[in-house]
């Protein structure tokens, strides 16, 4: 049987002593997030000014800090101290959204803790790139559909579970002639979806400790928010625009036809 409060506890340890090295890397945001995540995460919450959102694993508040910037008041948590320390460090006394923006260490995953924010007091919550990151979703999925209120909704980016993880994956590069001429693709080959497991890896290289990834398909993914009473209410899956330059490797800067990032919007089911 999986201890998931042991696997939940070293979780937050590795992500505790990688935290000044993402934030470091991250800052306000890397191409990934600029590009693929923030702009498809704003289309599906379509914030109003004064709505209240919660941001659950907020990292070093880079997507806090914009949806403060455009009206909202916004609860970002993170389990995570040191996150919350150099969240609280990039966010100036002096911003004029300041006073909206709000961060507190907490374990999303932490019903109570999460549940003392206030019951059916949020108009939105967000996850961006963290449900991948966590032992058990089931907790959260659960407490987020009492936090909103009834007509709120939930917003979450993932890497792409069909095709963007760091084990059963792997990049490769094809050659083929075309029309006679030389042709390269780079291509994604899948030899393990359907099995939930956890394995280690890299959100980005060089970070000081691999972290933990927990893999979930399709199925099991939603299915733990279908049963909490979410309804999918839309689905995108951002991919690097063909105007953007491709890396010299096997970057996702050079797919442009598969996507590294599934991002959905849920709301609570008649």
């Amino acid at each position: 049987m999986v201890d998931f409060a042991a696997l939940s506890q070293e979780t937050v340890d590795i992500w505790d002593r990688n935290a000044d090295f993402w934030d470091e890397r991250m800052g306000e945001g890397n191409a990934f997030h600029k590009i693929l995540i923030e702009p498809t995460q704003l289309k599906l919450l379509s914030l109003q000014a004064g709505e209240r959102v919660l941001d659950i694993g907020c990292g070093n508040g880079q997507f806090a800090r914009m949806m403060a910037s455009l009206g909202a008041d916004v609860m970002a948590v993170d389990a995570a101290p040191r996150m919350i320390e150099n969240a609280r460090g990039r966010t100036p006394a002096n911003a004029d959204y300041a006073e909206r923006l709000r961060y507190k260490v907490i374990d999303a995953s932490d019903e109570g803790a999460m549940l003392a924010l206030g019951e059916s007091e949020f108009d939105a919550a967000v996850a961006t790139m963290m449900l991948m990151d966590v032992a058990s979703i089931e907790p959260i999925a659960r407490v987020v559909r009492r936090i909103l209120k009834p007509t709120g909704r939930m917003v979450f980016s993932i890497m792409h579970p069909c095709f963007n993880s760091t084990e059963g994956f792997a990049q490769i590069m094809e050659r083929d002639e075309t029309g006679g001429e030389l042709v390269e693709r780079l291509t994604v080959r899948v030899t393990r979806y359907i099995e939930p497991h956890t394995h280690k890896g890299l959100a980005m290289g060089g970070q000081p400790v691999p972290q933990n990834y927990f893999h979930r398909p399709l199925s099991a993914l939603l299915g733990v928010f279908f049963n909490a009473g979410f309804v999918v209410d839309a689905i995108e899956e951002p991919v690097f625009p063909k105007g953007v330059p491709g890396d010299d490797g096997f970057g996702w800067l050079r797919y442009k036809d598969i996507p590294p990032v599934l991002s959905v919007r849920l709301r609570v089911g008649g």
